[in-house]
């Protein structure tokens, strides 16, 4: 009599099992990459649940900060993956504060920020760890959290927001409150404000303290820049 085979039923469950428990899920690939600086090259993940960057209007972001970004704190509300604020660090800035409130982004904020901790371990393997821990992450609501933030600042920063588009994501004045947020801002540590918002929308010349100096669009995508008035 020939021997029968093995049954495969188990084999193949098991090794189902082991495949999804390898599997990355979606929100876990390494969609975004850092352009520039000590950091160039590495690749990042991406949440789903974020609108990212174009590398192209990251790219005129950084080109036009150019040196100014060396030694500045660079703040980032509604942070998503962190890729603009760790794209901060990579080219010269001494801290990067990361805002944000949905719990997958802080994960892979989190996983990118390692990512970021052992790139500079291989860079420099004896370097103090603590060295290495030049980020902030502050959870929650970047509209109720920015201002108590902002009061208190003493470091010469830079602050980037990027709200969620409110023509995607039914955030109909997103860009109202953040217009406010800026016009009740009286911190000398703020050297720039960026924005990126839709380009269907347009801020104000001035708001507060601070007067519009550049705007630059990138199809449905633009980005803002404000500056302190001198006298204010």
């Amino acid at each position: 009599m020939p021997k029968s085979k093995p049954p495969r039923t188990q084999s193949r469950t098991k090794s189902h099992a082991q495949a999804h428990h390898t599997r990355k899920p979606p929100h876990t690939q390494k969609t975004l990459r850092v352009i520039g600086g000590k950091h160039k090259g590495l690749k990042l993940y991406a949440p789903k649940v974020a609108r990212p960057s174009k590398a192209i209007l990251k790219e005129s972001c950084f080109d036009t900060l150019g040196s100014y970004i060396i030694g500045m704190h660079f703040i980032e509300a509604f942070s998503g993956s962190g890729s603009m604020g760790i794209e901060a660090l990579s080219r010269g800035a001494t801290k990067a504060v990361f805002f944000e409130q949905d719990k997958e982004a802080l994960e892979i904020l989190r996983q990118n920020l390692t990512l970021i901790s052992k790139h500079i371990d291989k860079q420099a393997p004896k370097q103090n760890p603590q060295k290495s821990q030049n980020y902030q992450i502050i959870q929650g609501d970047s509209l109720q959290n920015l201002p108590t933030f902002l009061a208190t600042l003493t470091d010469s920063s830079i602050l980037y927001i990027d709200p969620p588009f409110f023509i995607r994501q039914n955030y109909a004045d997103i860009y109202e409150k953040c217009a406010n947020i800026i016009a009740h801002i009286h911190s000398r540590a703020l050297g720039l404000i960026i924005i990126e918002h839709s380009s269907l929308y347009a801020f104000k010349e001035c708001l507060g303290c601070f007067s519009q100096v550049r705007t630059k669009r990138f199809g449905k995508s633009s980005l803002t820049y404000f500056a302190p008035k001198e006298l204010c």
